[in-house]
């Protein structure tokens, strides 16, 4: 890992990365599901966990939110890893999308239909890729595999996904339409349970660190060792997240930021991975337009502009790179 600043320097940037965005009052809750509607809006904290372990936190970091959207990030690296990456790439696609994350009209435009894992239509057909009859095993397949990522059991909020299962008539739809087109892959009214669970598991930006880590790790986990996915399988979700994690956002942060891939919920959280150095985990619910967390998407900026190795470092296979001067002074003063 390339990291020339001490723990302290490291720890003083986020304390001061999380008083500047602190002030920024812009944004609002998720309303469309109620629940949502009732989440804290001056609830925010940062964490950072790298590849070998160390933690740094700012904020209310042990507080919980709805992890929703970036569940989708897991089961499309257990599909990449168990059923292999050319599966997925098959049944669910890689397309890119300039529309919402749950359109039905980007549904039977794209010729995929599923488009990627990313958006809810590519991401609950990617769940059906494990469906069971025993609804039971099915769910804790899923459920389990996310715990696996942040280290401990993760519980699902039950108001949430309460909440959420009363008011999913588009993932319905979206999940029925892929049927019709072949690009379903298990019972339509479990599955959609199934996922609304998934959506509903609840997460800390410690937690969300610490998962965006293991990917950031090539698939080991940061604070056990233990392999949680294959190297191939943890490289082909970073890259598959690049331009789609952050909705119609993400070029956007692919320009501002670079090599760094990030995933967002409507709950408030981002989670973002910082290849061969660690993950980053933010949560605050207030979100803009698109749906990403405002001081999220602020933060995460900053942070991951602060700490990507690509844009500081100065060496190239261990030799300084050093711009070569011109022999010929006369070119080198017309020019």
């Amino acid at each position: 890992m390339y990291m020339t600043t001490s723990n302290s320097d490291i720890q003083n940037l986020i304390n001061k990365v999380f008083k500047k965005v602190k002030s920024n009052n812009s944004g609002h809750v998720a309303t469309y599901i109620p629940q949502l509607a009732k989440a804290d809006p001056k609830l925010f904290a940062i964490s950072f966990v790298t590849c070998d372990g160390t933690v740094y936190n700012a904020g209310q970091s042990s507080k919980t939110i709805p992890i929703e959207s970036i569940s989708k990030v897991f089961s499309a690296a257990m599909a990449a890893d168990e059923l292999g990456i050319d599966v997925i790439n098959k049944k669910i696609g890689n397309m890119g999308s300039s529309l919402p994350f749950n359109s039905v009209i980007g549904a039977v435009l794209t010729p995929t239909h599923t488009i990627n894992p990313f958006v809810n239509q590519g991401a609950i057909a990617t769940t059906s890729l494990f469906y069971q009859k025993n609804k039971k095993a099915f769910r804790k397949k899923i459920l389990s595999n996310m715990d696996k990522y942040a280290g401990r059991k993760l519980t699902v909020n039950n108001p949430v996904y309460k909440s959420e299962g009363a008011t999913n008539s588009t993932n319905m739809a979206l999940a029925y339409l892929l049927k019709g087109y072949d690009r379903f892959y298990g019972d339509v009214d479990d599955t959609v349970d199934v996922y609304t669970s998934q959506c509903s598991v609840n997460v800390s930006s410690k937690d969300l660190a610490t998962m965006a880590c293991v990917f950031a790790n090539e698939g080991i986990h940061p604070h056990n060792s233990k392999r949680v996915l294959s190297k191939e399988a943890a490289l082909y979700t970073y890259r598959a997240l690049r331009g789609e994690g952050l909705y119609e956002y993400s070029a956007k942060w692919d320009t501002d930021v670079g090599s760094v891939s990030a995933k967002s919920g409507v709950g408030g959280g981002i989670f973002i991975i910082i290849k061969g150095v660690g993950g980053i985990g933010i949560v605050s619910p207030p979100l803009d337009k698109i749906g990403n967390s405002v001081r999220g998407i602020q933060a995460g900026t900053i942070l991951a502009n602060k700490l990507n190795p690509k844009l500081h470092i100065k060496t190239c296979k261990g030799k300084k790179t050093r711009r070569r001067r011109s022999r010929n002074k006369k070119t080198q003063r017309r020019l």
